[in-house]
């Protein structure tokens, strides 16, 4: 809230003179008009959006140019601080020949701001929570700091501490919530900073001081149309936050189908070389329209309307994969290929095991009408579409597969033209058979057989793709597998290395090797209270 007073004044003085007349002379013996007070609420929007993120475990933090106690203020109203957390400043001192920073409690006081406790006398290095007497100028009072905390800094501040205290840094980068009096270029820092930690960065702003970090963020989403929008690569047309959850649903759906499409691409090229190597194994191959069949009205088809459906409606705590490398992705292509190989391997032999069946007879020449080349043929435009619904599994990234209303009418089309393919006898449409190159067995009873593998093979393969391959227990085991101990991203190292009474509240860190410079060493001095001096590393 902004309080502005208004005065006013009669002057005996021509309009043509007016702009030459000095400011003093002009506020001076003014008469009271009124006040003007002008809020900026925030906009009703903002907090159900903040509780949305945080619900999916996404991180948010404020950075902006206004004063620290009305970024804290608004902070908490929004939800970043929650009522039952505490609200740290970091304050660094760079004028004195030794930099330092100390750490404030700022105690909630009233619902317009945040009331300042600096003046720390004891401090209880024992318990899991620091308890600090502090002196508001009428009475002692105790204040206890609990877990968890927010660390509040303003520009200043944060340009010391990475000048002076490069290993402080990481800290306030990971526990830091709000971020105040901010300039363009130290936004553009912050994010660029975070994002040396393993932070994926989202970033609003509706200014034309909010261009450099918009730009260096991975996801800058201007609020408006003006100078901001030329710098980010989203702009919203509605200036409010609302659209943060869809960008990320709708970047999550669009990199999980990403992925899909790859996988689907990779496994239906590793089917065919299958398909392909078996028949010349019995030197027979397909012929040119099952491969017209197989690739223009399937397989295209499919690797289309996978990519059309929408993003889930509710952001999940889950998040995708982030690497086709990665060990999740590779152990579903392999098992794919291992499902694929022994459904293609076994139905050949069901063939074989038939009383009736007459192998290909050896020639010098590729055997393409046998019965080989039918059955594989058969059991490959069933895996083609099984791979094509097991891939495009729905929640908690895309919405079910049955509201892609285009890959709906695709199974429509093609699941009836397999089975008819694969159980028609050889008198229906004899020119069909003669153009596909295929020889349909004579026996009903074999011809259901096939379409029942098919099926179980279906079943099967999207039974592992949904419920198991993406399963918790299998990414715990994968991980054992991998002796994965400790986390990549270095933001979570740094999380877990924290020590149970950190920050030091009420003391004060010195740069021992602090200059003009900006010299540093990881080695600093922390005064206390009473002025003990204790010598540690951070």
């Amino acid at each position: 809230m902004r309080v502005l007073a208004v005065g006013h004044r009669t002057m005996d003085v021509a309009w043509h003179k007016a702009d030459k007349v000095e400011r003093d002379m002009v506020e001076c013996d003014l008469e009271f008009s009124g006040l003007i007070i002008m809020k900026n609420s925030l906009k009703p929007e903002t907090t159900p959006v903040i509780s949305v993120l945080k619900n999916a475990n996404i991180r948010t933090v404020m950075v902006t140019g206004d004063n620290l106690l009305t970024a804290v203020s608004v902070a908490r109203e929004c939800g970043m601080v929650e009522p039952d957390h505490q609200a740290i400043m970091v304050k660094a001192d760079s004028t004195s020949a030794m930099p330092s920073v100390t750490f404030h409690l700022l105690k909630r006081g009233g619902d317009l701001a945040d009331l300042l406790y600096s003046q720390s006398l004891k401090h209880d290095h024992q318990a899991h929570s620091s308890h600090l007497t502090a002196m508001n100028g009428y009475q002692q009072m105790e204040v206890v700091v609990q877990r968890p905390y927010h660390l509040i800094v303003e520009g200043k501040s944060f340009e010391a501490i990475k000048l002076y205290f490069p290993d402080l840094l990481p800290r306030l980068l990971v526990k830091g919530t709000v971020f105040a009096r901010m300039s363009p270029d130290q936004k553009a820092q912050l994010v660029t900073d975070l994002q040396g930690l393993g932070y994926g960065v989202g970033m609003c702003g509706d200014g034309a001081n909010d261009c450099g970090a918009l730009k260096a963020a991975h996801a800058g989403i201007s609020l408006s149309e003006a100078e901001a929008s030329v710098a980010s690569p989203f702009t919203s047309k509605v200036p409010n936050i609302t659209c943060v959850p869809k960008v990320i649903m709708e970047g999550r759906a669009a990199l999980t189908t990403s992925f899909s499409v790859f996988k689907y691409m990779a496994l239906y090229s590793l089917s065919e070389f299958t398909s392909v190597a078996i028949l010349y194994w019995y030197n027979s191959a397909m012929g040119d329209k099952e491969y017209l069949y197989i690739d223009m009205v399937i397989v295209l088809a499919m690797a289309f309307v996978m990519g059309t459906t929408e993003p889930y409606p509710h952001l999940s705590k889950q998040r995708p994969p982030g690497t086709l490398a990665g060990v999740d992705v590779l152990f579903s292509v392999i098992a794919h290929v291992v499902l694929m190989m022994c459904y293609q391997v076994g139905i050949l032999f069901y063939l074989k095991s038939r009383e009736w069946f007459v192998p290909v007879v050896v020639k010098t020449e590729t055997t393409i009408l046998c019965g080989e080349n039918t059955v594989i043929f058969q059991a490959s435009i069933f895996l083609y579409v099984s791979l094509a619904v097991s891939l495009s599994t729905g929640p908690p990234y895309r919405k079910p597969l049955y509201t892609n209303v285009l890959f709906m009418l695709c199974l429509a089309v093609m699941v009836p033209c397999n089975f008819y393919l694969t159980l028609a006898p050889a008198h229906w449409l004899p020119g069909l058979w003669h153009f596909l190159q295929i020889t349909p067995h004579p026996y009903l009873l074999f011809r259901c057989g096939v379409a029942e593998i098919a099926l179980l093979y279906v079943l099967l393969s999207y039974t592992l793709e949904s419920h198991v391959f993406h399963s918790r227990w299998l990414h715990a085991i994968l991980k054992v597998v991998r002796c994965k101990r400790s986390p990549r991203n270095r933001y979570k190292c740094i999380l877990s290395g924290l020590e149970p009474d950190w920050p030091p509240l009420g003391q004060r860190i010195r740069s021992i090797n602090g200059d003009e410079d900006g010299g540093h060493t990881p080695k600093h001095s922390i005064q206390d209270g009473n002025s003990s001096r204790l010598e540690g590393d951070l």
